[in-house]
């Protein structure tokens, strides 16, 4: 998998805000976090307190925290404005779950990088092409 340049990932943050605001964020945190896809999309808000994440011990992966850089401290306080009722920092709002408090999923979010990818290169894009 090729490396995507700076220019190229802007442009793919900006296909993503068309798509979702969502989506967006999420590709935005995995850049500034170091963390996979699957760990981002199961955090929720109390995992956060103003200043460090913390995500909790799941099957292989063992507790972890990490000290929130500012712009992710801002990403999450934005979302938490836009989404008061939210549980999940990333949580799906899709018609399928409206009823459900669900994050959303990595099939859906690898789906949404590939539709705004496809202006933007011919490499394929991934959850994992964020983190570079």
């Amino acid at each position: 998998m090729n490396q995507l340049t700076t220019k190229e990932a802007a442009l793919i943050t900006r296909k993503l805000r068309d798509i979702s605001d969502t989506w967006s964020d999420l590709w935005v945190f995995l850049h500034l976090v170091p963390i996979g896809v699957s760990r981002a999309i199961d955090l929720r808000y109390s995992c956060f307190d103003g200043k460090s994440l913390t995500f909790e011990e799941r099957g292989k992966f063992k507790a972890k925290q990490i000290a929130a850089s500012p712009l992710v401290c801002e990403l999450i306080q934005r979302r938490r404005e836009r989404y008061p009722d939210d549980i999940y920092i990333f949580q799906s709002h899709s018609n399928r779950v409206k009823l459900q408090d669900k994050p959303v999923t990595v099939v859906a979010f690898n789906q949404a990088l590939k539709k705004a990818a496809k202006f933007v290169t011919d490499d394929v894009v991934s959850s994992k092409s964020a983190q570079w």
